[in-house]
């Protein structure tokens, strides 16, 4: 077995602007915190966002969006050759243009549910 070394690049010093700001913003939100003490990360975040004028902070980058279909149809795929192995073994399995019509309903179906998703 080979082993091969990883070498992370080490991150970039802050700027003294950016390590005063990030002082500046954590009294800010320290000061918010004590005013709403229910305030979570995913509002701090959104917030964030929202100063910097950066919209991809708070909503679902596409990939992710389009990993979760993908997962989606296989997983369908594979419940298809699951039930149609079962007929194939003597029991009361289903047609297979029966579970074609199934899984492109479901596709679609699941496609329009990311979609409206992605647009709130």
């Amino acid at each position: 077995m080979a082993f091969v070394p990883i070498v992370v690049p080490p991150q970039p010093a802050a700027s003294a602007r950016a390590q005063d700001l990030g002082r500046r913003l954590k009294a800010e939100v320290e000061k918010f915190e004590a005013q709403y003490p229910g305030t979570s990360r995913a509002d701090l975040r959104a917030a964030a966002a929202i100063a910097i004028g950066e919209e991809s902070v708070t909503t679902p980058p596409r990939r992710r969006i389009a990993a979760a279909l993908v997962a989606g149809i296989v997983g369908l795929g594979v419940a298809a050759a699951v039930v149609s192995d079962r007929g194939a073994e003597g029991g009361a399995g289903v047609s297979w243009p029966i579970l074609a019509m199934i899984i492109a309903v479901a596709c679609a179906g699941l496609f329009a549910a990311v979609i409206r998703r992605s647009r709130r």
